[in-house]
Parts: structure tokens; sequence; C-alpha cells
């Protein structure tokens, strides 16, 4: 009798240690992991998140964060819920360089979630410049601040930014780029007769793609000043080479509507 009793505790305590490890951050995180293999991804967010509210700032719990904020954004696209969870993880992290690395995704979800508006973004890439200084993917902070400015409809900060990226990555890969936005820049403010300027730089020094990409702008420019020849004949030298041959087409018969309207 006394045998069967000692068995029924250690029955019980076998059942109660199993139910323990199978609520362990370690196995909560193999379930999440599992979920999330079988696309069920707000069941794994829910697991993910048990583990980050009972262990917040242990290296799991980190992860688990980081889980979390990557299924919202990379899985259901859900912009805000993932800038949210990527701000929790900044408060976790630790580690210069993890922050630096979160901190440039968060700008970029930032900058790709129009329905937020540019502010944010902008901010968040002031920031990195202020951060990374020179190292070798500053260039692309600051092409992505003017776009953002840009986007934002500062056209002014735009094209400042744009020209302060040049000055200071003369030889940088984006340098073409950044002279082809500050012209659409320009040419968005209304100055068309400053952003031709640049538009005929571009064409005449850049590589081919920057440069059938200034035709087109400047063939738009020409078209608002109402130089429709010289803006049809430019539409037309880059009919069968722009990435959208549809839109250029769709240009050329707009002109020739209005031709044809001016004669009337």
């Amino acid at each position: 009798m006394k045998n069967n009793k000692l068995g029924g505790v250690t029955l019980l305590l076998l059942f109660f240690v199993s139910a323990c490890n199978a609520n362990s951050p370690e196995n909560k995180f193999l379930l999440a992991e599992k979920l999330l293999e079988d696309k069920k991804y707000d069941a794994a967010i829910s697991e993910f998140q048990v583990i980050v509210e009972k262990s917040p700032y242990s290296p799991i719990g980190i992860e688990s964060q980081l889980k979390i904020a990557q299924i919202q954004h990379l899985y259901l696209g859900r912009s805000q819920e993932a800038i949210n969870a990527y701000r929790e993880l900044l408060k976790r992290v630790k580690d210069d360089n993890q922050k630096r690395e979160i901190e440039k995704v968060l700008a970029d979800l930032q900058f790709h979630s129009s329905v937020l508006g540019y502010d944010q973004a902008i901010e968040s890439y002031k920031k990195l410049i202020q951060e990374d200084g020179f190292k070798e993917d500053a260039e692309s902070l600051f092409f992505r601040l003017g776009r953002s400015l840009f986007l934002n409809a500062k056209f002014d900060d735009a094209v400042k930014m744009f020209d302060t990226q040049k000055e200071r990555f003369p030889n940088g890969p984006l340098y073409w780029k950044a002279e082809l936005e500050a012209a659409n820049s320009l040419s968005a403010k209304g100055n068309c007769t400053e952003a031709i300027k640049r538009f005929d730089r571009v064409i005449a020094e850049a590589k081919e793609e920057n440069k059938i990409l200034a035709i087109f702008s400047k063939a738009s420019c020409l078209e608002e000043q109402d130089e429709l020849d010289s803006a049809y004949e430019l539409f037309s030298s880059i009919k069968s080479s722009y990435p959208s041959p549809t839109v250029v087409e769709l240009k050329m018969q707009k002109i020739k509507r209005r031709k044809i309207l001016r004669k009337r």
C-alpha cells in the first residue's frame, strides 16, 4: 500500500515537471517556430509574446521580440504593428551594432509605409546619419533621407540633401541618382528651367539607366512648358528603352491631342 502511494506521488511529480517543461521559454519558442513554419502567424505571435512577457530582457525574450516584429513586417505586412514591435525591441537591445541594424530596418519600414507619412522616416534617417558618419552605407542613408523629403513635398530640403550627398560622396555609386532626384525635386517645385539644366547633365554624363529616366523627366518638363514638339521628340527617342513603354506611349498620345486642339 505504501509503495502504491509513493508511486502515485512520483507520477504526480512527473506530471507537474512535464507541464512545467512544456511551458518553459525554450519549449514555447520551439512551438512558436513550428506555428510560424505552418503559417499560423497570429498564433506564433501569441506564443512569442508569452516569452517576451515572462523574460523581456533575456536572450530568448529579445529573440522572441525580434520574431514578433519580423512576422508583422515580413509575413503580415502590418506596418504600424511592425514599427511598434521594432521600437519595443530597441528598448531591450544593448549591442550598438545590433541597435543600428534595427534602426535601419525601422527607418526603411517607415519610408515604405507611405500611409504613415514620411515624417517618421525623415527623423530616423537624420538620426542614423548622425550616428553613422561616413561609414560604408552612409551614402544610401543620405539618398533615402533626400527621397523621404521629396515624398513629403519638402522639395527645397530634398535638393539640399541630394547636393550634400554629392559633395560628400563625389565618387559614390548613387551620385547620379542624387543629381537626377535633385532635378526631379526642382521639377516638382515648378522650376523646370533649373531642372532641365540638371537633367541635361545626367543625360550627358550618367550611365544609360539614369540617362533614360532623365530624358523622360526632361520631356515632361518641356511638356509642362508647352514645348510640345521637343517633348514629343524626346519621348519618341526612349519609347523602346524606357522601363514602362506604355507610359511613354500615353504621353505621346496626350501631346498629339494637345497639338490637334491647338490647331482648332
